[in-house]
């Protein structure tokens, strides 16, 4: 076996390390210099709109409850108490895998995590003020707001005396009818062809 040769080894010099001050672009301001108000505006610009999104939680008598149920999809935007202002620090979206009622946790499956494996998350509905959960689109993207509509349930058909009345299968009566002049005339064209041959 041969020996290894120490010096074939190279290490990084003080050149080749990486500056964290060092600025790429001409224009820019490292982030540790940048003061703390721009530093925090510049972050909270980063927070997607949900504003469009109906609200998923109710108050009724004191006690907020979830509009949703398991099995929904929902979008959950966290604050903190701990820095001023109270600032948003991130948005969640995911299915709701079950609600305690009890202490009003939820917990769902987080979509930005990897679909083979997807981490559960835990929100509650007791603190609106910190976390504000809104109703998402079974599907899609739920921040643009032109594409978010939770469709309303439709509503069954009823008869004219307000009872509900049921669709059978197939088409509708009277979609396609035709003149009964127009199809007997047909039929004696079709049978005038066929005796002719």
């Amino acid at each position: 076996m041969a020996d290894i040769d120490p010096t074939a080894y190279t290490f990084p010099s003080d050149e080749d390390v990486f500056d964290p001050g060092t600025v790429i672009d001409e224009d820019a301001i490292p982030v540790d210099e940048m003061p703390d108000d721009k530093r925090r505006a510049a972050w909270q610009a980063r927070r997607p709109n949900i504003d469009h999104l109906a609200d998923g939680v109710a108050e009724h008598e004191g006690a907020f409850l979830p509009l949703f149920d398991v099995g929904d999809r929902i979008v959950a935007e966290v604050r903190t108490e701990f820095l001023n202002n109270v600032p948003w620090i991130y948005t969640l979206i995911g299915k709701v895998r079950s609600i305690d009622d009890d202490t009003g946790i939820v917990s769902l499956w987080d979509e930005g995590s990897d679909a083979r494996n997807p981490m559960v998350r835990w929100v509650t509905v007791r603190t609106p003020a910190l976390i504000c959960i809104k109703l998402a689109p079974t599907r899609g993207n739920p921040f643009d707001a032109a594409k978010a509509r939770v469709k309303a349930p439709v509503a069954p058909s009823t008869a004219p005396d307000g009872t509900p009345t049921k669709r059978g299968r197939g088409r509708p009566k009277g979609t396609k009818n035709r003149p009964k002049e127009e199809i007997l005339a047909e039929r004696a064209a079709r049978k005038a062809a066929k005796g002719k041959k």
